[in-house]
């Protein structure tokens, strides 16, 4: 069976940070929470198996979470980034801990739906010079993230088998 592999794009860092800067005490959300960004996963599962291809999740790529906060903070005022890094809770920790839970999400949604993941997050995490493998913006891949995402690609090495999970019921855990 071909293998497809499959990337969402988003991530539960697209926030209204503009909102958030105008008036950090509300209750802001990401534009995909957590449980919608699950279920685009689980909808482009079944489509890849319907058409009879094996699909394979990609784990999500690393953050520096400085570089992301300056990127969505550019243009605003001190009193604004105060604000943004009030609703993070005082530090940009926060950041990095949301592209965790969603790539965890990743993972234990690649074993519930018994599909394989790539994981790029694993290499990127042993390079002692990460940033470089980022774009300016603190989240994208640079060149060299894009060519170490290739040499994953091309290997199975960081190919993580899938797990039998329980119950398919279980899902709403993952």
């Amino acid at each position: 069976m071909d293998k497809t592999i499959l990337i969402i794009p988003e991530n539960g860092l697209q926030f209204d940070w503009k909102a958030i800067a105008a008036n950090p005490s509300a209750q802001h959300e990401p534009k995909i929470d957590i449980n919608a960004y699950k279920a685009i996963y689980i909808n482009r599962i079944a489509q890849a198996r319907a058409r009879g291809y094996e699909p394979v999740l990609v784990s999500l790529p690393i953050m520096d979470e400085n570089r992301f906060f300056a990127f969505v903070t550019r243009g605003m005022t001190m009193q604004q980034r105060i604000n943004v890094l009030a609703w993070l809770g005082g530090s940009t920790e926060r950041l990095r801990n949301i592209q965790a839970m969603y790539n965890l999400a990743l993972f234990r949604l690649a074993a519930v739906q018994c599909v394989h993941i790539l994981d790029i997050t694993s290499p990127m995490l042993a390079n002692p010079r990460y940033q470089e493998l980022l774009q300016l913006d603190g989240i994208s891949l640079s060149k060299q993230g894009e060519e170490l995402v290739n040499d994953v690609c091309s290997s199975s090495r960081f190919l993580a088998p899938y797990v039998v999970a329980p119950a398919a019921s279980s899902l709403d855990a993952a």
